[in-house]
């Protein structure tokens, strides 16, 4: 026949080849079954790894923390440096190690470690507070400074206002310690503007006030706790030593005298208001022979104290700076006798003169006693020059 055949040994290469090519299919869906295996296999693995180390770093940052409680510092370092191996750049446990290296006195090591992790955090308000907190042990005022500053404007939990106000606090205190009042001053306006309305805060505050030497702001933060525990000791001692020293002595009188329990500072601070009030010659609502027995017994009293002083080998030198002082004061003595009514002339010519033996007479043979202190802020109450 002369038609066309197929050839045996060609249909049986194709069927070779299918089959060939089917067994290579398998393997391949076998090769990725097996690698689809060994990689959920892996990672498993790996994640139970990861499991068991964070179990692991868990049970080390524990370790420590109870070995810083027992006061174990150097045993507290070991455990937070195991744990920060295990799970590397954890916040939690790199603050725990910077604080336990503290804790031994390896300051350098703590401050390099928060620098390093506080690369990657650089507003993190606790790692600054720690920054801050080592400077401050290095006495570095300045990088000290720029940490709690950092600290304190970094972003905060809304629920953290009273931690961003202790940190406040803390600087304040900081700055004090290392006598930068200005500086501390202007923090303590900052933190009286954002001041809860309660005992503790008030009186806390005006004691930094009167720290300071802002005793008008001292007095404000003392009254606004007398608002709110009228009979409080510490108010009550606060503000009235604040008015004295704002030169309010009636209401310094009102609250000293109101103090429950005084101590020797309140006790001689209110003789000495007393002794202003009740010897003031241009005090209002007194009559003028008042006036003028007051003036008289002031003179009297710098006299006296003139007298004792330069029959003193110590006070004879000093003196001599004012010799008339004695003259003067015989001379006003009389003229207060004579003149039946007081100009304020006389008045005035009588303080100033006070003013300047007081002062002679107490540089010359200190110390100066209560009533020599009660002339000298009287004098300064009505602004009389001695010049």
């Amino acid at each position: 026949m002369s038609g066309v055949q197929t050839s045996p040994r060609r249909d049986g290469g194709v069927e070779e080849r299918s089959a060939f090519i089917h067994q290579e299919i398998v393997k391949l869906s076998l090769l990725v079954v097996l690698a689809i295996v060994a990689f959920f296999v892996t990672r498993a693995i790996a994640e139970n790894n990861r499991t068991t180390m964070r179990r692991d770093a868990a049970e080390w940052y524990g370790r420590g923390q109870r070995a810083l409680s027992g006061g174990d510092a150097a045993s507290a370092v070991d455990a937070f440096r195991r744990a920060s191996v295990m799970k590397r750049g954890d916040r939690q446990y790199e603050l725990a190690l910077a604080r336990s290296l503290v804790a031994t006195q390896q300051i350098d090591a703590a401050r390099s470690a928060l620098l390093a992790l506080r690369e990657s955090e650089p507003e993190d308000p606790e790692m600054n507070l720690e920054l801050a907190r080592i400077d401050a042990r290095r006495r570095d005022v300045t990088n000290a400074v720029r940490y709690y500053h950092n600290a304190l404007y970094a972003p905060w939990p809304a629920d953290a206002t009273d931690a961003r106000r202790k940190v406040r606090v803390e600087l304040i205190r900081f700055l004090l310690a290392y006598g930068q009042s200005a500086r501390a001053e202007s923090e303590l306006v900052a933190l009286a503007a954002d001041l809860p309305d309660d005992l503790a805060s008030h009186l806390e505050v005006g004691d930094l006030f009167t720290s300071v030497g802002n005793h008008r702001r001292a007095l404000d933060q003392f009254q606004a706790a007398l608002r709110l525990a009228p009979q409080h000791g510490a108010a009550l001692s606060g503000a009235g030593l604040a008015a004295f020293e704002v030169g309010d002595y009636p209401l310094a009188q009102r609250y000293l005298r109101e103090v429950p329990s005084p101590g020797r500072n309140v006790t001689d601070t209110l003789a000495l208001v007393d002794l202003v009030l009740s010897q003031d010659p241009l005090a209002a609502r007194i009559g003028s022979s008042a006036r003028r027995g007051r003036l008289a017994a002031a003179l009297s009293h710098m006299e006296q104290h003139l007298t004792s002083c330069n029959t003193s080998p110590a006070g004879a030198a000093p003196l001599t700076r004012f010799p008339n002082l004695l003259d003067q004061a015989q001379q006003l003595s009389s003229e207060l006798i004579r003149t039946p009514v007081l100009e304020n002339d006389t008045i005035e010519n009588t303080l100033a003169l006070i003013d300047r033996g007081v002062r002679a007479v107490t540089n010359a043979c200190p110390p100066a006693d209560m009533l020599d202190r009660a002339l000298l802020l009287i004098v300064e109450r009505h602004g009389v020059s001695s010049q």
